[in-house]
This record gives C-alpha cells, structure tokens and sequence, in this order.
C-alpha cells in the first residue's frame, strides 16, 4: 500500500492498521504541497486497486513551522491550498495521530495539557478508594497509580517528551495530585518529600526511562524498518523530539565495547580499583576467597539471586552476612515468589531492594556494604 516511489530523504510515509501518515520535508509551505499532493494520489489510486478507501472528510494538514519562521503568524488560509482529487484539505494549527496532540512548532505544550487532564479525570474516577489514611491501603494507590494513570498520562511519551519546562510544568501538577493521593499528605507538603513517600520516581526521571526503554528497542530493529535505530542529528534543535532526542539518551549504551573488563570506577568517593581477572584465567571462587578475607570488621556482604523457571514462575533470594574476624556470619536471609509476570531481571533487582531495605532497617554496625549480585 505504502511502497515507496519517491526520495526517502525528504519524504516519510508510515502507517498504524489503518492510519496513514504522509511527511514531505521542504524549504517552503509552497514546494511541499506538489509532492504532497502527487503522493496521497498515488496512495489513493494503490488503495482503490486493492479495495482500500481513505476517508477524505478525516483527512487533516498541519503545516510544521519553526518559532523563528517569518510564516509563522501568518493565517493559515494564506498558505497555498492542499487539493486531493478535486477536494481542499484545510490547514490546522494542531491535529491528533495516534493519541498525541502535535502542534506546528513540536513543542507538545497542548498534547501536555491534554495528558495531565486525561490522568486528572483518571485520578478522579479513583479518588473515592482513598481519602487521607482512609480506604485502600498506599500501596495499593501506588499500584493503580502505576497501571491506570501514568500509561495513560503519559501514553507514547517517548514521541513528545524532551523535560521542556513548559511542558514539566503542565505534567507535575496532575503528578504531585497524583502522589498526594497515594500518601494522604496535606498540600503544604514539599513536592521532594511528597514524591518520595509516594514511592514515585522524579517525573522527569519516569519519563526519560520511557524514552529510554524505547530507544533500546529501536536499536535492535532490522535495517530496513520504517524508523530504523536512533541516530544523531546535529542540525536539529535539542529541545525537539524524535529520533536524535532518543539517540542523545542511549549513545552511551552503544559506544564502545559492552563488556570491558579494563575500565575503573569513576564513581565520586570511590576508589579506582582494575578488573582483578581481566582475562578470565583464574577461576572466580578463589578471587572472591581472596577478596572477603581482605574485609574489615563490621563490613557487611550482600548475596542476592533471581530465577525463572520453565513454568514461568520467578522468584529470588538474598542473603546478608556480617564479618567478623575474616570470617562471614549468616544473620539474615529471605526469599520471595514473583508470580508469571514478572522476569528475571525484575527478580535480580527485588531481590537487591530488600536486602538493601533489611540492612538500611537494622540497627547492627556496618563499615561498609557489598552487594554481590548474580547477574
């Protein structure tokens, strides 16, 4: 349906079941009218041959003007008219595809707007399960904060989100609500404190792990895949999004080697300390031997392990030993079933988390903490 017959440089047709979307990039609102028009033709007379039909009424323009454009305030019905097959497709200032609001200048401000009222009506619609202390327990709040209202709030935030100040500060209002639901706490309270005890992450945090989470994703796509993976764009302005913005975020993750056992610590306050089996040849139990009999006293080792059986259930355990003496003393250990939805890295980091909330919890000496993790 979409087979390609134009230069892919400065031409973009993609497509979601059946909502088509046509770019044509251009110096001018003029020259990018005449191939814009000469492709949906050409697209409409493909569908007619396979039985496909565009609903033209549903049709919808929006002409993408930088801030600085000197066109920019002019009126929309000064621009040239777009005419598909004898019909005249007006101009807009915004449209909607795919559940996001793009506006002519990309900068999301309305789709924000729209997506912190969409998670209001949400937290509306649940508010009554939970008043102050009252109701269903915070955890359960936070549960449904996290499975109903964020994904809906924050819905393809990958596609828009850029931590633009504008557009933080429509979104955090509805996030602070939405963390003042799940502790109860009064609105005098500090945003840093209310979000913490919220359990909630930072909402610019959140949503850069969307954007990163798809990033991952999209480097693994084959090469012949309609977005391909993130790549730089240098002449593009940093505060717009799309695919330089999510290569920005993950170019780390691909730059050099995935696995170097050379490289030092470059953490703050941290020794800087070599791989003590850069080349694999000594067996790892008897550097790990060495290693704890070099600890001092009141030093406390973490083991932690998750796994996923063939059933799918995954669960994990951990282990906390004190040293005393050059030796490891077993005071406390656990375990915990994650049910089948989870994975097994899901499994590794629960397992962290607890044994790190054990430790931070109990009142026993402690130099300093290893967690040693099977992963």
């Amino acid at each position: 349906m979409l087979e390609k017959q134009h230069h892919p440089g400065d031409a973009v047709d993609t497509s979601y079941v059946d909502d088509v979307c046509m770019i044509q990039m251009s110096p001018t609102v003029s020259s990018a009218n005449t191939p814009l028009e000469e492709r949906t033709e050409r697209h409409l007379r493909n569908g007619a041959r396979l039985g496909l039909s565009f609903a033209t009424p549903k049709t919808e323009l929006l002409y993408c003007l930088p801030l600085t454009s000197k066109d920019k305030g002019k009126s929309l019905s000064s621009h040239p008219p777009l005419r598909i097959l004898n019909t005249t497709i007006p101009a807009k200032r915004l449209i909607k595809y795919l559940g996001v609001f793009i506006d002519e200048s990309l900068t999301f401000i309305q789709h924000a707007t729209m997506a912190a009222a969409r998670g209001h009506k949400i937290l509306g619609s649940l508010s009554f399960l939970r008043h102050r202390s009252h109701g269903i327990p915070a955890h359960i709040a936070h549960h449904l904060a996290m499975t109903a209202i964020l994904p809906a709030m924050f819905w393809a935030s990958p596609a828009w989100w850029t931590d633009m100040p504008a557009v933080s500060a429509t979104l955090s209002v509805t996030y602070n609500a939405i963390a003042r639901w799940i502790t109860g706490l009064p609105l005098n309270t500090r945003t840093t404190n209310l979000i913490t005890h919220a359990h909630l992450p930072p909402m610019a945090a959140y949503l850069d792990y969307l954007s990163l989470r798809y990033a991952i994703r999209l480097h693994f796509l084959p090469t012949y895949h309609a977005l391909g993976p993130p790549r730089s764009q240098p002449n593009t302005h940093s505060n717009l999004p799309g695919i330089h913005h999510l290569h920005n975020l993950s170019k780390h993750l691909v730059q050099g080697k995935l696995e170097d056992r050379t490289a030092t610590s470059t953490v703050p306050g941290v020794a800087k300390t070599t791989s003590p089996n850069p080349d694999k040849t000594t067996r790892p139990q008897q550097l790990h031997e060495e290693w704890l009999r070099t600890l001092t006293a009141q030093t406390i080792v973490i083991y932690t392990d998750g796994s996923k059986l063939e059933n799918g259930a995954v669960g994990c355990g951990w282990a906390i030993y004190h040293c005393r003496n050059q030796q490891l003393h077993l005071p406390e250990n656990g375990r915990c079933n994650l049910g089948n939805r989870a994975e097994v890295y899901d499994a590794e980091l629960h397992a962290v988390q607890e044994a790190v909330t054990a430790v931070l919890t109990t009142t026993a000496a402690r130099a300093s903490v290893f967690v040693c993790i099977d992963n």
